[in-house]
């Protein structure tokens, strides 16, 4: 992604598509606790962290970050957002957009992770042997030897992507399209071809936690360090209508917890991010279901964070990271624009800060990054552009003043969370 881009995506309340872990100021602590799940899963644990913060606070912001980490150390990624179309009562429907948006280093979808392991399962087996017979009989061995484990989790699901090279091999390109779709979920597959490809039935709410197991082994089996599970906008729970049904999300994220602490799960990392509404809320969020509440609430009422709890509390930022986040900008709009933006705005950044603080008092006298960022954006904007209308100190702030009122808006839907 480049720099304008990256401007465009802060200016419009977005979450830039590269560079979010560079322009993150104020986590460094999160950061750090993040490097070591990350280790952590790739030996082999399971880890389930929860990220609450109000709107605009960052949750999306950060978990992008986390998304940009796990990327760098070989992790397959998926981010799925709740909603009317994704209920998290409705396991099987997540797991079907958990596959349908897996992600890694060397490409997208699980057919890439897939054609990928047996491409390279291909070459190294040519690279043993010119013998046709011997080649085949490498391959299969291989492939065997690969999903010995995944085999342990779901059988179905090690033959499904048995058969899928099978029918690639022998260019039968419906059969195995079908084998792929039934893997990522899809229950609209005819039974003649499930007979085919050697599966019964589908991917159901029984059962989706085994395909999980299944799928992070297989990832993991196959030469990337583990899975990670992105949650954003978890607080769409509470939107459920029925308590039968909260109910029912919240005793899917219970699970998730016990079968991640007891390493039933394996190299799995979830992260689910909501608002405090999720996990303070007595009648529809989290405390509502004792049996998720009890696990994951902080007990201890202390001054200090502690970031190995299950939930990481997202805070505003401090002037001083407020200060360093408004370098970053104008070093990043500098470079777009080709303009000298610190010799005007610098020499003012402690009292637009302190304009910011005292203005975005609704936020309890801390302000979010996304309304900060936006802000910054918006001046430097105006600034770059008329540059005889701003010779002094006075008459940047003044724009800030004007121009910070448009942004204080607490309903703007973006997607920094």
């Amino acid at each position: 992604m480049d720099k304008e881009d990256m401007i465009n995506a802060l200016k419009n309340g977005n979450v830039p598509k590269d560079g979010a872990r560079e322009l993150c100021i104020g986590r460094d602590k999160e950061i750090e606790e993040f490097e070591y799940i990350l280790e952590r899963v790739k030996d082999g644990k399971s880890v389930v962290k929860f990220i609450d913060g109000e709107f605009g606070a960052g949750k999306s912001f950060f978990l992008k970050v986390i998304e940009e980490m796990a990327y760098q150390d070989n992790f397959v990624i998926s981010k799925v957002t709740l909603s009317n179309s994704v209920p998290f009562n409705k396991i099987d429907v997540v797991y079907r957009n958990i596959v349908q948006s897996l992600t890694c280093k060397t490409g997208t979808s699980l057919r890439h992770i897939i054609d990928r392991w047996y491409t390279d399962i291909r070459v190294m087996a040519l690279e043993e042997t010119t013998d046709p017979v011997e080649e085949e009989d490498i391959v299969r061995q291989t492939i065997q030897d690969d999903l010995r484990q995944t085999r342990e989790h779901s059988n179905s699901f090690a033959v499904a992507i048995e058969n899928y090279c099978k029918f690639l091999d022998e260019g039968d390109e419906e059969t195995a399209n079908y084998a792929q779709a039934w893997l990522q979920g899809d229950s609209n597959i005819p039974s003649k071809f499930k007979r085919k490809f050697g599966v019964k039935g589908d991917v159901t709410k029984e059962n989706t936690f085994n395909f999980i197991e299944a799928l992070s082994v297989f990832i993991k089996s196959v030469g990337y360090s583990g899975l990670v599970i992105l949650i954003d906008e978890a607080e769409y729970i509470m939107n459920l209508i029925r308590t039968n049904m909260r109910d029912t999300a919240y005793n899917y994220m219970r699970d998730i917890f016990d079968l991640s602490s007891s390493n039933e799960f394996e190299n799995i990392l979830f992260v689910f991010a909501g608002t405090p509404r999720l996990f303070d809320d007595t009648k529809k969020g989290i405390p509502s279901y004792e049996a998720l509440n009890d696990r994951i609430e902080d007990k201890v009422d202390s001054e200090y964070r502690d970031l190995r709890k299950p939930i990481i509390v997202l805070q505003g930022f401090t002037d001083d990271e407020l200060v360093d986040i408004s370098k970053n900008i104008i070093s990043l709009h500098e470079d777009v624009y080709d303009w000298n933006g610190q010799e005007l705005v610098y020499p003012v950044l402690d009292d637009i800060v302190e304009h910011y603080q005292q203005n975005a008092s609704l936020t309890g006298g801390r302000v979010t990054p996304r309304l900060f960022v936006r802000s910054i954006i918006a001046i430097l904007d105006i600034i770059q552009q008329n540059p005889d209308d701003f010779t002094s100190s006075e008459d940047i702030l003044n724009i800030f003043d004007e121009k910070q009122s448009e942004f204080i808006d607490y309903d703007f839907d973006d997607d920094w969370g």
